[in-house]
């Protein structure tokens, strides 16, 4: 029991200063915030949102990484990966109540979470927390779009570099195929690249 407490306390500590960095809050309401989330955890390879489903909740990765992926024409496609300090929720789907992403854990993962309704009523309630949430949208809008261009018309081999450009601390992390597949090429192209810049690395 304590244990779990301790683990909540220090991942809204967490949760508080990813926050604070984002926006300028009052102790009151960063507070009211903090306290509309609970911890949760998941065992590697667990689906935390199902496709189809409309989400109840938000979350906040403490520890692990998810991946966010959708199913087309019999294939996985990798929309993103979220790493410890990002949110995830499907606001998608919570609004149009009909989504199409799965978000599944590669590893463990500690998350704190708060329902929709709750922060809803939180934004209703303080236009100082309705500013957080928007500058929070504005900077994950603005990633998502800088992702998906740098998906589209560039080279095998510079995408791979921004990828690990990106996601620099978690490369290790994530399996090889992941990989792939969120790059949209074959694992073996990706061994190659991988390959040649291991080369270039150790000649430099």
């Amino acid at each position: 029991m304590y244990k779990m407490k301790d683990q909540e306390y220090a991942a809204k500590e967490m949760l508080a200063k990813v926050i604070e960095q984002t926006s300028t809050v009052s102790p009151y309401n960063l507070q009211k915030i903090l306290d509309s989330f609970d911890y949760i955890t998941f065992e590697k390879d667990s689906t935390i949102l199902k496709e189809n489903d409309t989400p109840i909740y938000c979350y906040f990765v403490v520890k692990g990484i998810v991946r966010v992926y959708y199913n087309t024409d019999g294939r996985q496609i990798i929309d993103w990966f979220a790493e410890e300090g990002a949110f995830i929720g499907n606001l998608y789907a919570y609004i149009t109540k009909s989504g199409f992403d799965i978000y599944e854990s590669i590893e463990e993962v500690a998350l704190l979470r708060a329902k929709y309704a709750d922060i809803e009523h939180l934004l209703a309630q303080s236009h100082e927390i309705e500013r957080v949430a928007r500058k929070i949208l504005e900077l994950y809008y603005v990633r998502y779009v800088e992702r998906s261009h740098q998906l589209k018309g560039l080279p095998a081999e510079e995408k791979y570099r921004l990828f690990v450009k990106n996601y620099e601390k978690f490369v290790s992390r994530i399996p090889l195929k992941y990989i792939a597949d969120y790059l949209g090429i074959t694992s073996e192209t990706l061994s190659r690249i991988r390959a040649k810049e291991l080369k270039k690395q150790k000649i430099c």
